[in-house]
């Protein structure tokens, strides 16, 4: 049980390289997109329950988590018939998103890929994109993501400009003890 939330998470790196040579919304995608997510959901919630929880399986995780968003957006932006400014809107959160954890790597000397509560959520609505977007506008859904994100992205940065100390697993900023 040792190793099952780490592979799980290396199952989700091996899903990026079919996710980028299938093609987008076909079952054979989707099949691997749902894979890819459920590792995403799974794997941090086996690694407490069996108190197997590491910093290199946080990171892990944090980079599987990065990777395979930004594979989705490469596939999916492409195919959607989205606004521009959206574009410009998605570009800038990606930025923000890799921006606090380059604040991280500066006051900690690594990488960090924060656990909130927050980017839990985002990761759920980026991974239900497909599902709403057959029933609703990608702008309009799209809308409602990247304002959560903003949110959740600076919040990100704000974590890692005012902690001691590095903690992948916090919660959030309105979830902390006082």
């Amino acid at each position: 049980m040792k190793y099952v939330p780490n592979i799980l998470s290396t199952i989700r790196l091996i899903c990026i390289i079919p996710l980028l040579l299938l093609t987008p919304f076909k079952l054979p995608f989707m099949t691997v997109y749902v894979v890819a997510g459920v590792s995403d959901m799974i794997d941090g919630p086996i690694a407490r329950k069996f108190k197997v929880e590491t910093q290199f399986g946080a990171a892990l995780d944090g980079g599987a988590d990065i990777l395979l968003v930004l594979v989705v957006l490469l596939r999916l932006v492409p195919l959607l018939e989205i606004s521009s400014w959206i574009l410009v809107w998605i570009l800038i959160a990606v930025g923000i998103k890799l921006s606090a954890s380059v604040i991280g790597y500066i006051r900690h000397k690594q990488f960090i890929f924060l656990h909130t509560y927050g980017l839990k959520f985002f990761i759920f609505m980026l991974f239900m994109f497909p599902v709403f977007y057959a029933f609703m506008s990608a702008d309009t859904y799209l809308i409602g993501m990247l304002t959560f994100a903003m949110l959740v992205f600076f919040e990100d940065i704000y974590i890692n400009l005012t902690s001691r100390e590095v903690n992948l697993d916090h919660k959030g900023i309105l979830f902390q003890k006082k």
